[in-house]
């Protein structure tokens, strides 16, 4: 990898190896070495240790005394937990989008939106992923309250990991995903908040049903 020079070099370090556990190159209940990636990335200990402490914080990596660190496991329980809370957020922001956009606000999801339907139909899964992780960053920017939008921020690293595991399942959950967001921006485009609310209910629901069917790739042995 290739470090940037406007991020913290312990910052650059998590979002590596937060990237390998996304995309399950990682595994959950893996040990991780922290004398084999020191030497691998060529940076110190010290840096690593920092590193994991950032993905403990971003519930990617559990730290436990004279174990060391492992690759956090989710539960199909917690999976549904955290799609509970998710939506209830993204619930507000979409709302906040309907009643406050602006024409200028539109242009970068109809362009992600057109890269979607490109991944969509090359069975791009991982330019689907990435481009959908974008589609849910521009969203967070209208959430309108602090609070609201750091919580959605800290929680970006496990939104990823689960996005990813249920969209490897299958181009049906790509299919189903892609709807949801080409119908979410039109109603946001009419302002209907009340079709908003019912159409953030039922994905929600059916998302969670994906995300217990793909949870065994997110669960291992602690």
């Amino acid at each position: 990898m290739r470090f940037k020079a406007n991020d913290s070099l312990t910052e650059q370090i998590a979002q590596h190896l937060g990237n390998q556990i996304i995309l399950g190159l990682m595994r959950p209940g893996e040990r991780i070495q922290e004398l084999r990636i020191a030497s691998e990335l060529d940076v110190s200990r010290g840096s690593v240790r920092e590193a994991l402490l950032i993905l403990q914080r971003r519930h990617l990596v559990n730290i436990y005394p004279r174990r060391g660190a492992v690759v956090a496991s989710i539960s199909a329980r917690e999976v549904h937990d955290f799609f509970g809370l998710w939506f209830l957020l993204l619930d507000t922001v979409v709302g906040n989008m309907a009643r406050q956009w602006q024409n200028d606000d539109l242009a970068r999801f109809f362009e992600l939106l057109g890269q979607l339907e490109a991944s969509r139909q090359h069975n791009d899964i991982q330019g689907f992923y990435q481009q959908g992780v974008a589609f849910l960053q521009a969203l967070y920017g209208f959430a309108d309250n602090h609070y609201i939008e750091s919580t959605l921020r800290d929680l970006l690293p496990l939104t990823q990991r689960c996005l990813y595991a249920i969209l490897r399942a299958g181009s049906p959950q790509v299919e189903h995903t892609y709807v949801f967001l080409e119908e979410l921006l039109k109603v946001i485009i009419a302002r209907d908040t009340l079709r908003l609310q019912t159409m953030i209910r039922q994905f929600g629901a059916d998302y969670g049903r994906l995300a217990a069917a793909s949870a065994e790739a997110l669960e291992g042995v602690q």
